[in-house]
This record gives C-alpha cells, structure tokens and sequence, in this order.
C-alpha cells in the first residue's frame, strides 16, 4: 500500500455516534445508482487498500454497493451527498431555508434540506458567502474539518501536547481549515502520509474516496478508542495550566485531632464533606478533568467528564453527557459514588479490583480494556441500562438495582476471558471463539448466542442457572450449574459437558411436521436409511431432523440417531420422533435378503457435494453394476431433490453440485427392487457449508496444484484431520466443512514452501470464500527468511527489521520502506505485509553482511495486545524447511505497542547467532537502534 494510509487506532467519541459512520457507509454515495446489496464481495476491490475494511463491513451491513456487483472504492464523495449522511446520523430535521442564502442551492433539490439543516447545526458552512459548491468533491481538508466540528473540538479548548512533528505541508492547508486538520492529526484521527525523507505530507487538496470512508468507518466501528486523550487543557496567557483541571477535594481537621491532619482524601464519609471541592477554605469551580488521586463531587455537569488517574473517587455529580475512564488509569482504582451519566460511560482503564459503581445511575456502559484485566463492580442500589463489553472483563452484579442488557460484541479479541458474576435478565452474545464464565450461583435469564459466536465456549459454574438460551451459532457448555432449557437453530452445539442436558425446545414458528420416507425396509444387517424430518416454518420448510428427539420401541432389531436407522435384526418394531408437540411413527421392517449366500451387500458410503462412493463386501465382483441396478433419493430442505446429471462409473455415483448453502443434503442409495445384483442399502449426508479461498505466492501469483489439510479447531496444528483439497490451476480452493472454524495446513514434505497456516471459517450463513493465504517458498542457500504468524486480534501486526547497511550504517525496512538496495542490489526486503489478522509476514535477507540484525514488531492497530496475539517468528537460515530459531510470545498484561523480539549476529566469517531479547516497550525500538531519526517524526 504505497505509503500505507494504515488503520487508525485511537477512538472518537464525543458528539458524533457510530451512528454516524454507520450511516455514511450506508448512504447513496451516488444517491441513485448505489443499492443496498447484501454482497460481501465486490469485483472491483481487489486492489484496493481498504479490502478487508470494506468486506468487513459489508458482512455487518454497515455498507452496501452497486447493483453492478461493484463498490466503486475510488468514487468521489459531493458536499450534497456527505451532507444529506451527516444530517440523517445527527437525526437532525432538513430545513430548505436555512439553504436559502446559497445561490447555488434551489429549494427544489433534493439536497436542499440537507444542506440547510447541516448549515443550521453549525457543522457546515458555503464555499463563499453566497455559494455552497452542493456538487462539488469532497477534498481530505474539508472532511477534516465535518468531522473535528461534528465532533465539538476546537482549538482554544485544547493544546495538543503530543512528541509529533507538525505536518510537512500544512501551510498548504486552507486557513480556515487548518486548525482542523491539525487537531485531526495531533489527536491521531489522521495519520497523513509517510513520505521516504521522513515527513508526513496530508494532501490537503486530494479529494475524498470512498475507500478513505471505508477505512474511516471500519476504525469507528471494530477499533475505537480515545482521541481526545491526547488533548491537554489549554495555557492562560501567563503559561500556566487553566484551573479547568480538577482538585480533589480535602476535609477540616476535625475538633480535637492533632495538628495538621487533613483527614481522609479517599472518602470522608459524611465527615466534612463539601459539594464544590474545598481547598483551603476556597471554593473551586467544577471541573470535567480529574488527572490525580482524590474525592470529587461536580455537582450538575453539562458536557463530558474525563478520568485519568487511579485513586479517583467521583461523588454526587450528575453528567449531563460522556465519562471516560481513560487507560492512562493503568490497573488502579476508579469509584462512582452516586454518579448519573445520562450518556455513555466508558470504561478503558482500571485493574482486577478496579472500578466500583456505587447506588449510581448509568445509561451505557462500554468495557474495553485491551488486555481485558479489568473488573466491574455494581453495588448498592446501582441502576445500569446496558453493559457492552468489548474485551476481557469481570463484571459483578452485586446492586439491588436494574441491569439491563448485556452485550458481549463482536470484537472481543479470540480467546479473551469475559466473567459475569451476579444476576442478569439478558445476555447477548456476539464473540467468536472467547470463553463466557457464569460465576457460582450466578443466574442469568435469556441467553443468546448470535452466528458470529462460533467456537465461543460457556462455562456454568457451581449453583448457577442459565433459564434459557437461543441458540445460533456451534458453542460448547460445560460446568456443574444448569442450562434450563435451549432453543437450538443450528447443529453440532456441545452440551456433553454439562451435569445434564437442557430441555431442547421446539422451533416456534414450526405449525406441522412431514417425513420421508414414511416407512423403512432393510434387506441386510448393517445396513441404514435416512428419515428426514421437516417443519413447515410459514412459506418455507425447516430441515428438524438433527433437533428432533429419537427413538425406537425393539433396539433388537434396529437403532437410530438422528433419524437414520440402522438394521440389526430380522423383524419389525417402529421408531418415533418428537418435536415439541408433534409425533411421528416409522414402521421398520428388516427381512435379511438371501442370508447366508454369496452374494455382495452395499456396506459403506461416502457423500460429498457431488459425488457418493459407495462400498460393497469385500470379494465380490461389482464391475458389471450399471446405474440400472441402483435406485438413489436425495433430500434437501425437508423434500426430495432431483440430483442433476446424475451418472455411475465403478462404484461411483457423481452429481451436479447442489446450490444452497447452509442446507444438509441427504443421499440414500439402495438395490433395486428385485435385488438383482446386490442387497442393503446405506444413507449418507454432507451439510453444504465450508468456505474457499486464494493461495498465492509472495510475488502475487498463483500456487496451482497445492494440497491443503484441515483440522478442526483455531490453530490445531497436530489433531485429526477432517477435510483435504488441491488448489486448482488459478490457486483456487474451494471445500465443504461443518460449520466450525478449521486450521489448514499448506506446504511442508516435498513441496518448495515453507509449512505453513491459513484460518478459515465455515459459517451456516454465509459462505467465507476470501480465506486467503500466501505460500511461502523456501529460502536459497544464501537467504535468510523471517515469518512473523499471530492469531486473529490484534487485526495488524508489523515487521520491523533493523540491519548493518553497506555504509557502515543501518537500513530499516517496515512496511513503508519495504526493501533495502546496497550498490543497486536488493540486499533485504519485506515480501508481505499482512493487515489482516494471522499472517504470515515474511522479510527475507538476500544477503547477510557482518553486524546484528534487530527485529520487532509493532502493534499498528486492532483489538487486544500483542501479549495475547500468539505472536510467533520463526527464521529460516538458508535453504531448510525447518526453523533455524523460532520465539513465540508469553501471553500476560499490558498493552505495550513494540516487542523487540530478537538479535542475529553474524560474524565475519558468516558465522550466524541469535539472542533473545523479549522486551516490551511503549518507546518506538528505533530511536536506540538508528538514533539519528530520533526527531525526524516518522510515524510508525
């Protein structure tokens, strides 16, 4: 990505909502051309930088394309258009009148209220006195500014005190916007654009795509956090602080203590208490910035409060707007005493013991630590009306009050812990692959675990009651409490480690069942048959079979799971089925075929989504069986399906694929009627989810003819495995799964690439076809390969290589200054640089010279830590296939960005050695390995 106009990572979150990107990728950038599609791909966005943001968010339904199949990234966005998104975000009314002063502007355009109601909001302004530009490109200056007055920011407030450099060309900035866009940038909302000498440029004049939306959006939406914690209170004229800042407060003496005793600053307990924060006897205005340990009571605020220090107790102060617990409160304590937020109270920093809420009153309550050590304690008669928790957490529910929602998002990072304690009417679940924990005697009321929530495992501990879940996405439950009962919509969910099943419930909006076939006949022992059972669910029929609860009146003479019965025993008997109120009954008849001559029986199939291989006793000479002798039902959606271009060949039945997603397809084969070559018959399924992808080599091209093994499980590098397949002549693949998440392995044995991994998800909604992965060749003799793997969060991890340079200096390759060229020869380059989530990222040395080598990685930007990413760096020195040294990453607290990971010294004979360093910094690693960079404000 040229000079990688990365992912931000720092939050917005004062008066512009999500709402707000939300809505502005939703628009009609076109206004009549875009549709809202459900597509989650596009043919057109390939190349663009903002790929993955825009496929991400096209999943959610957050943004929407052309009825074309295209996105158009490199589309232009009109002052009309972006005016008509930030006024329906703002929910603000369009008022034509206000549009009245621009010529430009007819009050019979459809753009007219929009503009008029955005200029009334004070958010916009004309081009000129008399002129709005309605049809005019949005350029970056000018969305810098809709965005830093939407967001209420302005420069006499605040002074930005952070170590960047200011902007290389802002005395290009338009004067009227260049407050703005230095706000944007010193806040780290824009990040500008790397320049080779060092600089950063930010085009002021460049217009606006909707690519740079996209990427705007995604950051607002899966990685928010606070920009505005790098605003500082502005200086008075005599440089000091504005008093803007808070003291805490301090108590009397009280009568008869010793002298000089102040009391108590963390609680006063009704003793000597004041409502303005009494400091000596003077009364001190409220303030909205608490920066050291202390009581404070506010009072009635009106705006936003900011907490940045442990030790920080808030006391009968109503805030009429946002609280921020930032980060910067580390693991210490924050306690709200009495406290009404009418807005949003979030939560960023604090420790395992960490932030209490006592008889206080919250409207929402946002957990997001990156490291997820952090508790929530409610006590006393607190009333919360949501919780989203947005990364590990332990919330306690101790209040006598109410507690409204629990929402457990999305972008809580993989494996993260999340422990809800105490009583709680909803819990809504979204995460993928995190473990929920119920503590002891918890009880929770409705329980529901939304698609995206695969792999995420429950735990109900002792004496705790969940009294009902819905079920939608494949979850494990384990532990000693009680699941009640479940509503289950999808197969393969795992309550096997629960001291007892729950009640299965019955699809609602099921009014009446069928089956097919209504009766079964066996004609050799072993052999089975299929009963698919369907809910008629309004328009359309529900495949029930696998939720229905089976059984069968002789086990003598056959059994049965999941409807397909299985012959034991010459006889009859009846195998039922239930389904809430609904019965069936399936008469069985097995009446064994020529028992006992030497004739061949079908023992055996194997059912893929367009072929059955079936498997006959051993012996037996089945080259003259023709299609003829056979007779073949399918089943899809509850009702028969005609298999397409169906054909037999040596045992081998092969069928047209089946379209339809997320179904299960049935196959039963049998003999035919007069048994005339064979008996039995077998029943065989495939649920028709899986995914598929691109495997490419590090120059971009195609890997044809690659095989790839599936395990189940996120990065199951050793178990079973459940799935192969072969890349095609375009690298493609393409393989049906169980919903589930899957680890493939590419490469290893006797091919050139170097072993590695790709992650890939089976989805019962939705097909994943973008499960990419790059092949990684093997280095020559003379190279040396470094391959940096993490997990899914945090989403961009970086490679940061930092060697002797031919003159008698260093290089530094990273992803905006990928390759390095001594005397016009390539000596080192980064292959790959990988933005989204797993890897691999590879730097290879083509060429060692005598000195030490650095490496270490940067946490760009994503959720969670790099702690907890599973980090891994192997090195391969010369042409192995094996790791010459391999460092993985000791999961634990904290939230540094950089991980100097290594040090390889090679000496003048080519000798090779490698340290480990394993040091954790917030300090950028390379102002101590090239320090004559130090201020040349790179931003990295």
């Amino acid at each position: 990505m040229n000079s990688k106009w990365k992912k931000f990572n720092r939050k917005l979150s004062l008066m512009l909502s999500t709402s707000l990107v939300v809505s502005m990728l939703a628009l009609n950038l076109s206004v009549s051309a875009e549709v809202a599609a459900s597509k989650t791909s596009f043919t057109d966005i390939d190349h663009s930088y903002a790929k993955t943001e825009i496929t991400k968010l096209v999943e959610q339904g957050i943004l929407t394309g052309f009825s074309d199949g295209t996105f158009k990234p490199s589309d232009s966005v009109t002052r009309a258009q972006l005016a008509k998104i930030m006024v329906g975000a703002l929910k603000l009314q369009p008022d034509t009148s206000e549009a009245s002063q621009f010529k430009d502007v007819k009050e019979d355009q459809w753009y007219a209220g929009y503009v008029g109601a955005l200029v009334k909001s004070g958010i916009a302004q004309g081009t000129s006195k008399d002129s709005f530009s309605p049809n005019k490109n949005v350029t970056r200056e000018e969305l810098a500014v809709f965005f830093v007055r939407a967001f209420g920011w302005n420069q006499q407030d605040v002074t930005s005190q952070t170590s960047k450099p200011q902007l290389f060309d802002l005395d290009q900035v338009s004067n009227w916007a260049k407050d703005s866009v230095s706000l944007a940038y010193q806040s780290g909302f824009i990040k500008g654009l790397l320049q080779k000498d060092g600089t950063v440029k930010f085009n002021p004049s460049g217009i606006a795509d909707r690519q740079a939306l996209a990427r705007l959006a995604y950051e607002f939406v899966m990685n928010k956090s606070t920009y505005d914690s790098y605003m500082t209170p502005a200086k008075t004229e005599d440089g000091t602080e504005d008093s803007n800042e808070a003291k805490p407060e301090t108590t009397k003496p009280s009568e008869g203590s010793s002298k000089g005793n102040s009391g108590s600053s963390s609680g006063d307990k009704g003793n000597g208490s004041n409502n303005g924060g009494n400091n000596g006897g003077g009364e001190q205005a409220p303030s909205k910035n608490l920066t050291s340990p202390g009581v404070y009571t506010l009072g009635d605020v009106t705006g936003n409060v900011t907490i940045s220090s442990q030790g920080v107790t808030l006391k009968n102060t109503k805030v009429n707007g946002n609280l921020k617990i930032l980060e910067s409160v580390g693991n210490g304590d924050v306690t709200l005493d009495n406290v009404n937020v009418t807005g949003t109270t979030e939560i960023q920093g604090g420790g395992p013991n960490s932030i209490h809420a006592l008889n206080s009153v919250l409207a929402t309550v946002i957990v997001d630590k990156a490291d997820g050590s952090i508790r929530l304690v409610l006590e006393g008669g607190s009333d919360v009306q949501q919780i989203e928790i947005r990364s590990g957490a332990i919330v306690q529910n101790v209040s006598t009050g109410e507690v409204g929602p629990i929402d457990i998002a999305e972008s809580v990072p993989h494996n993260a812990s999340v422990v809800l304690s105490g009583s709680f009417d909803s819990v809504m679940v979204h995460a993928e692959q995190v473990s929920v924990e119920f503590g002891d005697n918890s009880t929770i009321g409705n329980l529901e675990v939304f698609e995206q929530a695969l792999n995420t495992v429950f735990k109900i501990n002792h004496g705790a009651v969940v009294n009902r879940a819905i079920l939608n996405a494949i979850v494990q439950f384990s532990g000693e409490g009680t699941l009640s009962s479940a509503l289950v919509n999808v197969e393969g969910i795992d309550f096997s480690q629960l001291s007892q099943p729950p009640t299965i419930e019955a699809d609602p909006t099921v009014t009446s069942v069928v089956y097919s076939p209504e009766a079964a006949e066996f004609s050799a022992i072993d052999s089975t048959r299929q009963i698919v059972l369907a809910g008629n669910a309004g328009s359309a029929f529900k495949d029930i079979t696998s939720f229905a609860t089976w059984s069968v009146d002789d086990s003598s003479i056959a059994v049965v799971n999941s409807g397909k019965i299985q012959a034991k025993g010459n006889g009859t008997t009846v195998v039922q089925a239930k389904y809430g109120e609904f019965e069936i009954h399936v008469p069985v008849t097995v009446a064994v075929y020529n028992e006992g001559a030497a004739y061949p029986t079908l023992t055996g199939i194997q059912v893929t989504n367009g072929s059955a291989t079936l498997e006959f006793t051993e012996g037996f000479d089945i080259s003259e069986l023709t299609a003829d002798d056979f007779v073949v039902h399918a089943y899809l959606n509850g009702a028969e399906q005609q298999l397409n271009n169906l054909q037999y060949d040596n045992g081998e039945f092969t069928f047209d694929a089946v379209n339809s997603y997320g179904s299960t397809l049935y196959i039963t084969v049998e003999s035919d009627v007069d048994k005339t070559h064979f008996a039995g018959s077998q029943s065989g399924a495939i649920k028709l989810t899986g995914f598929g992808g691109h495997i490419k080599d590090v120059a971009g091209e195609a890997v044809a003819n690659l095989q790839i093994s599936f395990r189940k499980g996120l990065d199951n590098k050793t178990g079973e495995i459940v799935g192969s397949v072969t890349t095609d002549t375009y690298g493609n693949y393409q393989i049906y799964l169980p919903p589930g998440i899957y680890t493939g392995e590419l490469g290893g044995g006797d091919t050139k690439y170097i072993k590695t991994y790709l992650i890939g998800v089976s989805a019962v909604n939705v097909e994943n076809k973008n499960e990419n992965q790059t092949a990684i060749e093997i280095p020559t003799q003379d190279e040396t390969r470094i391959v940096l793997t993490w997990g899914k969060d945090p989403g961009d991890l970086d490679s940061h290589l930092v060697g002797p340079a031919g003159d008698n200096g260093v290089f530094h390759t990273f992803f905006a200054d990928k390759q390095y060229y001594n005397n016009d020869e390539l000596m080192v380059d980064l292959d790959l640089d990988d933005v989204t989530s797993y890897g691999p990222e590879t730097t290879t040395i083509r060429q060692l010279l005598p000195g030490t080598y650095t490496f270490y990685v940067h946490h760009f930007s994503g959720a969670s830590t790099i702690k907890s990413s599973g980090a891994k760096i192997e090195v391969f020195h010369g042409a192995v296939a094996t790791p010459s040294a391999s460092f993985t990453v000791e999961e634990g607290s904290g939230s540094e960005i950089y991980w100097v990971v290594f040090k390889m010294n090679v000496a003048d004979n080519g000798t090779v050695t490698f340290e480990t360093v394993n040091e954790f910094t917030d300090t950028n690693p390379l102002y101590s390995l090239q320090p004559s960079i130090e201020n040349s404000g790179e931003e990295l």
